[in-house]
């Protein structure tokens, strides 16, 4: 018998400070950075952001802060 871990999505950002991610709103919005801190209702703020419109990057902001409620999705983007 195998056993699995549940891994908690809070969990998962936590461990994920200062990696790369990207991060899309429900305004179909994409913003590109590393998480820099995340609370318990999945608010981010990031550092090094750039706004994406269709891949292509549009704005370069410094530190920005994201509503957890806004959020469809955060994807890890994998560091090699």
């Amino acid at each position: 018998m195998s056993q699995t871990t549940t891994k908690r999505p809070l969990s998962v950002l936590q461990k994920s400070l200062n990696k790369s991610v990207i991060v899309r709103l429900k305004n179909e919005v994409e913003y590109k950075g590393k998480i820099d801190s995340v609370d318990s209702y999945m608010n981010l703020i990031m550092t090094d952001a750039e706004e994406l419109h269709d891949g292509k990057i549009v704005g370069k902001y410094g530190r920005i802060i994201l509503r957890g409620n806004n959020v469809i999705f955060i994807k890890l983007i994998n560091e090699i």
